[in-house]
């Protein structure tokens, strides 16, 4: 096992990275998701590990894809079967993406369908973001089963909140014949407003599997609708909604290589959503009821063969939110949720039902305390409870103190459940404890270095083995890990602001994560580097470069997985106040490297654009 030298890290932890040099780190961003009150709260005053993400930061980024982009984040990492569209999992502090919860606009866009239920990253663009907000550390207390790792909040809006409509836009072309383009109109009222955003993706890919004999490009097509809106009724009362809508066609390659010629092997997804949503204020409490549905239809077509695997979601909502004084705030509420699962001869549906409560303390201007404890009652396995602790104490104007303890559960998926040929009906859900403490100092001027330890434990950790004693088809199942699953670490990060035009960032994570038979957790790197330089060249002209080292990685399945170094850069240059020339490089040395084995990473690529608001 490789670690970096106490000598290495010191000179290179660097943060959370910052897209422009005059972007610095603020103390005065907030967070809406890290409690359950959904309040806007300072990042200071919260004890919960939280990224947050920019437009900013976004559209000066190198990264084409959001996974891309948050693998340079802290804790945070990837692997991807493939380019754009490859099935693509991220992972949190070592945990993959079932630990997940991934929520578009207050929708969660996990697939029921999947084998494990988790986001699938593959293609999901930068474009057209407005904000991203990572949540670390288990957080089943909030938001329920398979909040693990964490949670990611992603906000499609691009209102600016000031009266009027706006409308902005871009077009990108570059390598492997890839275009995009993206439109958004936003209109903004005294009552409330609405925003619709319409994006178009399609490249021709490069293949998939690295083997010599496979040379078919794997392709992807895309078009993605994203909406939002809001009316305030009254004073007391405000109605919204956002919706989601999603058609895409993907190639892809399978483990052993290209299908069986004439075949394709490709996949076509076709997801949509709604969620409508009404805040109530009652004399001191604010009540917000919401309703969602969410349905995921996909077909893999492989070796003549097509496999449909159709999943749906609906949720009730309620929470109420009392503050009764600057002091403490009451948070309190229900959901309930229903999956499905339909793949041919293979289905299964779940409900559960939800009871939470919080309570955010701040006894004095230096220390802030919340306590959050949930009940869930799950159709087939009965009741579970979770909480969590955590603690904030600003030791002084340039010192923060951070403490949390957590408890988490993720449901067995209704794949693992049901599927003829790999499910097992005797699973249990897998628990997890959670403990982090960490530290930030300000240096002043925006520069600030931070160190946070991780610990996560998971019992009774669901994984697939395979059984060479098992009757063809069955090649294995899905099986209980007795014992105790763990992942445990540090992340070191920072940024030094050089001058008011040049900034250095990047962070350093050390991940030790392993089943509870000692094995290690497949692709999850012990090392885990991200550099960083952004700059305001001059007033029209701004550049960043980053650089992502992964080293010490466990093989897979004999697949001995080397180090690698990956280098991205990007350049911007305004045209007016309204418009914007970009190039994107990505591997910009050209390295040849996997972050699954035997499929391929993107070569050198260039990618030009232009972005304007209208």
């Amino acid at each position: 096992m490789k670690i970096l030298t106490p000598s290495a890290v010191v000179f290179i932890i660097a943060g959370a990275p910052m897209a422009f040099a005059n972007d610095t780190f603020d103390l005065g961003k907030i967070t809406v998701f890290a409690n359950k009150a959904g309040q806007q709260t300072k990042l200071s005053r919260t004890g919960a590990s939280v990224e947050i993400i920019t437009t900013k930061q976004l559209r000066q980024a190198p990264e084409k894809t959001v996974a891309e982009y948050l693998a340079r984040l802290p804790g945070l990492s990837l692997s991807a079967n493939g380019g754009l569209g490859a099935n693509t999992t991220l992972r949190v502090r070592g945990l993959d993406g079932k630990y997940i919860k991934v929520l578009v606009d207050g929708i969660d866009v996990t697939d029921p369908s999947s084998t494990q239920t988790q986001f699938d990253w593959g293609g999901l663009t930068t474009s057209q973001i407005s904000r991203i907000e990572v949540l670390k550390g288990s957080s089943s207390s909030i938001y329920g089963s398979r909040a693990i790792a964490g949670v990611v909040n992603i906000t499609t809006d691009q209102r600016t909140r000031k009266p009027g409509t706006t409308v902005s836009g871009f077009v990108e072309g570059g390598s492997f014949n890839t275009v995009q383009a993206g439109m958004n109109v936003a209109k903004q009222g005294k009552r409330g407003g609405m925003s619709i955003s319409l994006n178009r993706i399609k490249t021709k890919g490069f293949s998939a599997h690295s083997g010599a004999a496979n040379t078919e490009p794997d392709g992807y097509d895309a078009t993605k609708l994203n909406f939002s809106g809001d009316y305030k009724v009254s004073d007391t009362l405000t109605f919204g909604f956002s919706g989601l809508a999603l058609n895409s066609r993907g190639s892809f390659d399978e483990f052993s290589g290209d299908g069986l010629p004439p075949y394709d092997e490709f996949t076509t997804v076709k997801t949509r959503a709604l969620r409508g949503f009404a805040k109530l204020q009652t004399g001191a409490v604010k009540n917000t009821f919401s309703t969602s549905y969410y349905i995921n239809d996909r077909v893999s077509h492989s070796n003549g063969f097509a496999t449909p695997f159709s999943g749906t979601r609906s949720r009730l909502d309620y929470t109420g939110v009392y503050a009764s004084s600057n002091i403490l705030t009451y948070t309190f509420g229900t959901d309930w949720e229903k999956e499905t699962f339909n793949s041919g001869t293979d289905r299964g549906q779940s409900t559960i039902a939800g009871a939470f409560g919080e309570v955010l303390y701040a006894p004095n201007a230096a220390l802030d305390l919340a306590s959050s404890l949930r009940f869930d009652s799950h159709s087939a396995f009965g009741g579970n409870l979770s909480g969590r602790l955590s603690s904030v104490y600003r030791l002084s104007g340039a010192t923060t103190l951070r403490a949390v303890a957590s408890t988490g559960f993720r449901a067995p998926s209704l794949y693992e459940l049901n599927s003829t040929l790999y499910g097992n009906t005797a699973l249990n859900p897998e628990a997890s404890t959670t403990l982090e403490l960490g530290v930030e100092q300000q240096l002043g001027g925006g520069s600030f270095i931070k160190a946070t330890g991780f610990y996560t434990e998971i019992n009774n950790l669901i994984q697939f083995v395979t059984l060479s004693s098992f009757p063809a088809p069955f090649t294995g199942q899905y099986q209980q890990v007795v014992g105790k699953s763990v992942s445990k670490g540090i992340e070191l990060s920072g940024e030094w602001v050089l001058s008011d035009k040049v900034n250095l960032f990047g962070n350093y994570t050390y991940t030790d994560a392993t089943d509870a038979t000692g094995a290690r957790l497949l692709r999850v790197p012990t090392n885990d580097l991200v550099m960083g330089l952004g700059a305001q060249i001059n007033a029209n002209w701004k550049g960043n470069v980053s650089v992502r080292y992964v080293a010490d990685r466990p093989s897979e399945f004999g697949t001995v997985m080397p180090d690698y170094s990956v280098v991205n850069a990007s350049v911007s240059y305004a045209v007016s106040d309204r418009a914007e020339l970009y190039l994107r490089v990505e591997n910009l040395f050209d390295a040849d490297y996997q972050t699954s084995a035997n499929f391929n990473a993107s070569r050198r690529a260039f990618y030009a654009g232009l972005r304007a608001n209208f």
